[in-house]
């Protein structure tokens, strides 16, 4: 381990915790005795990732954290101090400082030092930016499941991090030498999804010319992620589900069986128990990947972890696009503070880079963010409360569309049968694909499925067509198509 270590604390102290001994990790430590020369070493020096501070040495602590804070937002802070009542310990926490019981024994002090730069190591290599206490939490986990080979399912907003934290779990992991395979599950259909997964044989199918290995193959003594889990068909579902029962599997079109040791990680944005409870998701197949189970909150979920986000995206965009240095105004982070940011992470990553690219000036204002930041309240895709499930809603817009569709098309059909054309009308001959007679069923899968197959025909089977027609994405319908079992 590669860190840093500032210390804030009287010559005695820092003799008893540093002098006593070489430390038992790889860090270097630098001792100051004044506020003023830990601010100035702060602010000369990036490469300090935790700043110990004896409480004694320093009375003015809030003044000290908001001084460190505006030029390292996210070097975390941690206070040596005796033991201190509730509301005390209230008052540190929301100054964003860490407690450490100076009372303790040397060796139990320095332990916990250990086990923060420990966190704060991974925390670096990871990518995985925030002094929140949800992400600490989360850090900790990782540390501790890390070295195990137990499944673990990560959950959260698309944009929030899922994968780095399963990057996370294989760096600290014991198959770190062996390969990290990550395959997106819900990009595929359910034919290439079997060959990615499981591979295929020379001839299995039209275009299999040779022998692929799928990603159980190839991850074979590492780790293999699957992201969008969710989205697996149910045929698949059991397939994968056979293959971790079995740890064997069978690539298409072969008949022998291959045994593969991997370890499965998987994320959703879904909540699988939902889909659990509607039948969409198997029950058996959902415990066996969440035996341990984390869930990355959203950015607007730990506004305290954004000034760091953003410092360090505005060091990315002018390490990757030779921007020059860039500083994000007072007022530009409480506006950046105050959004929803429905995108996340990864919402927030694509915003401070355009500002940075396209300002004129290297102060970050207010005035540089863009309208949907620095003006919510005119946005015109606001989240609203629907009191059902979003799979529910979606189905609603999509049985929407459809029944504007139908209305559409039957009037077309009037016009082509010879009624009377409007001024300007363009009559096409053609026969008009059949219009389906209004069902009478009230039951809102029923619907959906029944128009989604009378859109598929009236566009000749043409997926891409049919979407269009319903004014859905193509994705969503491929997505209902594989729900629905549609051929």
């Amino acid at each position: 381990m590669a860190a840093h270590l500032l210390a804030l604390a009287s010559p005695r102290t820092f003799a008893a915790l540093f002098d006593s001994g070489p430390p038992p990790w790889d860090v270097t430590v630098r001792h100051v005795t004044s506020a003023a020369d830990a601010v100035r070493a702060v602010e000369t020096h990036e490469d300090f990732r935790l700043l110990l501070v004896e409480r004694d040495v320093e009375a003015q602590l809030g003044r000290l954290v908001q001084r460190v804070r505006r030029s390292r937002p996210g070097l975390e802070i941690l206070l040596l101090a005796p033991a201190v009542s509730d509301a005390v310990r209230a008052e540190y926490t929301a100054l964003g400082l860490e407690l450490l019981d100076r009372g303790q024994d040397t060796a139990a002090i320095r332990q916990e030092i250990e086990r923060r730069l420990t966190r704060l190591d991974l925390q670096r290599r990871a990518g995985i930016l925030g002094r929140s206490r949800r992400i600490h939490e989360i850090l900790e986990t990782i540390l501790q499941i890390g070295p195990s080979d137990i499944p673990v399912l990560v959950t959260g907003a698309s944009g929030s991090g899922k994968e780095l934290v399963a990057r996370a779990l294989y760096s600290v992991s014991r198959r770190q030498e062996r390969p990290f395979i990550a395959l997106n599950v819900g990009a595929l259909s359910e034919t290439v999804l079997e060959s990615e997964l499981f591979g295929h044989e020379r001839g299995a199918f039209t275009g299999a010319v040779a022998r692929k290995a799928g990603v159980f193959e190839r991850a074979d003594g590492g780790t293999l992620f699957l992201d969008e889990v969710g989205e697996m068909s149910p045929a698949m579902q059991v397939r994968l589900l056979r293959a971790l029962e079995s740890g064997e599997i069978t690539p298409v079109g072969g008949s022998q069986g291959l045994h593969v040791d991997v370890r499965i990680l998987a994320a959703t944005n879904r909540r699988l128990e939902d889909s659990v409870r509607r039948g969409e998701f198997r029950e058996d197949l959902y415990y066996r990947l969440k035996v341990v189970h984390i869930e990355m909150p959203s950015l607007a979920e730990r506004p305290e972890d954004l000034p760091e986000l953003v410092q360090h995206f505005l060091l990315e965009s002018s390490r990757q696009y030779g921007t020059p240095g860039r500083t994000m105004s007072e007022g530009a982070m409480r506006a950046l503070q105050a959004y929803g940011w429905p995108g996340n992470v990864r919402e927030l990553r694509n915003v401070v880079f355009r500002m940075a690219v396209l300002a004129r000036r290297p102060r970050l204002e207010e005035s540089d963010l863009p309208e949907e930041v620095r003006q919510p309240a005119l946005a015109q895709h606001l989240p609203v409360p629907l009191h059902r499930s979003p799979e529910q809603a979606e189905r609603e817009i999509i049985l929407q569309s459809l029944l504007v569709l139908r209305r559409d098309l039957q009037e077309v059909l009037r016009l082509l049968q010879g009624k009377a054309h409007p001024a300007g009308a363009v009559v096409v001959d053609a026969e008009p694909p059949p219009i389906p007679a209004p069902t009478t069923s009230q039951n809102l899968r029923e619907n959906e499925e029944e128009l989604i197959r009378n859109a598929l025909r009236a566009a000749g089977g043409n997926r891409r067509a049919a979407a269009a027609r319903l004014g859905i994405a193509e994705r969503t319908l491929y997505r209902k198509i594989k729900e629905y079992q549609i051929s």
